[in-house]
């Protein structure tokens, strides 16, 4: 009958079917920005494209070469996981190296599929500043003066008395041992004690007059004397920690 059809219509619209799988945008972190040491935990987020279902899982790998198990807790755009330092582990600058996909679908069923580790900000290294350091401080160097009134011992890191990283270093953070030669000890504890950043000059109490065939060993008071800004406690048992006195 020629009745034309109009340009304005309802009944005329479908939304397309979603097959967009979602990614990781970003890896970060609540926890403060500092250095951290064996037993420490620090938080580990990944956020992703669009919500994903509750319970998926990823498994990151951190440049410490530790994996992390991050969880969906609930439907949305978070896994989180938590980072338990242990010994031995190390990083200047926290991040994430890799993850493997576990189980990451979005409400539509769209699995995970890239393991594209974002980079720069977007990674955990470049918006936070985590340092694991699980080294203990160490003795470098020891040195004596030319008249033997005293030892120079140098650390390879700053120290401390506690572990809270505070606290100046005092003498009876250092026992002193003598072998060898005509001279001896007066006292195990240096008498005085004084500082230029990581070096200490440590005064001697000696009795006698040295020969030149005398060995001085420094080492830590104990094994809860002296430590590093994280708390690494500098073990009683050190190299680079002799010295011959001069004739």
């Amino acid at each position: 009958v020629g009745n034309a059809a109009s340009t304005s219509q309802s009944n005329n619209t479908v939304t397309l079917n979603d097959k967009t799988a979602p990614t990781i945008t970003s890896f970060s972190s609540t926890t403060t920005n500092g250095s951290y040491n064996a037993g420490d935990t620090i938080n580990i987020t990944a956020t992703t494209s669009e919500s994903i279902q509750s319970g998926n899982t990823i498994t990151v790998t951190l440049d410490t070469g530790d994996t992390v198990v991050l969880t969906a807790a609930s439907a949305g755009t978070t896994l989180t996981g938590t980072y338990t330092v242990g010994a031995g582990d190390t990083s200047s600058d926290l991040t994430v190296s890799s993850f493997a996909i576990g189980t990451v679908a979005d409400a539509a069923g769209n699995a995970m599929t890239s393991t594209a580790v974002p980079s720069g900000s977007n990674n955990l290294g470049g918006s936070s500043a985590i340092v694991i350091d699980t080294t203990a401080p160490a003795i470098t160097g020891t040195t004596v003066t030319s008249n033997n009134a005293s030892i120079a011992v140098t650390f390879s890191e700053a120290v401390y008395n506690t572990s809270g990283g505070s606290g100046a270093l005092e003498a009876s953070d250092f026992t002193l041992t003598l072998s060898g030669g005509t001279a001896t000890l007066a006292s195990a504890t240096p008498s005085s004690i004084s500082s230029s950043s990581n070096t200490y000059t440590l005064g001697l109490s000696l009795s006698g007059t040295p020969n030149g065939s005398e060995t001085i060993t420094v080492v830590p008071s104990s094994s809860t004397a002296i430590y590093d800004a994280v708390g690494n406690a500098a073990s009683t048992s050190q190299s680079n920690n002799t010295v011959t006195l001069n004739d």
